[in-house]
């Protein structure tokens, strides 16, 4: 399991660098070259990609519980899906409930 999270770690983490970091990124965009850049980008990404599967062969030999939802918790979560469904279905089918319920992934955009 560590060896996948470190793997998630490192591919995210890179991948997150202009995100996170603009100018240090540009720094190293401007020390390393363009080429050397996407040089390190890659490797850090393949290291990072190659601990994932790793890793996650490994997780799957020995697997581990990281959180078991208590029973009466279950019930509660399929009654909060109910209207769910109706709602994410009326983003996309005409009337009165799709000027008031905008697709979820859409923000506020229409």
């Amino acid at each position: 399991m560590t060896l996948l999270i470190l793997g998630l770690l490192l591919f995210l983490g890179v991948h997150s660098v202009s995100i996170v970091n603009a100018p240090w990124r540009d720094r190293m965009h401007a020390r390393f070259g363009e080429a050397g850049w996407k040089g390190v980008y890659s490797l850090v990404s393949l290291a990072g990609f190659v601990l994932i599967i790793y890793g996650y062969g490994a997780a799957r030999m020995e697997p581990v519980v990281l959180y078991a939802p208590p029973m009466g918790l279950r019930h509660l979560a399929l009654l909060l899906l109910v209207p769910v469904f109706p709602l994410f279905l009326a983003t996309y089918l005409p009337g009165r409930i799709q000027r008031i319920a905008r697709h979820p992934t859409l923000g506020n955009r229409g």
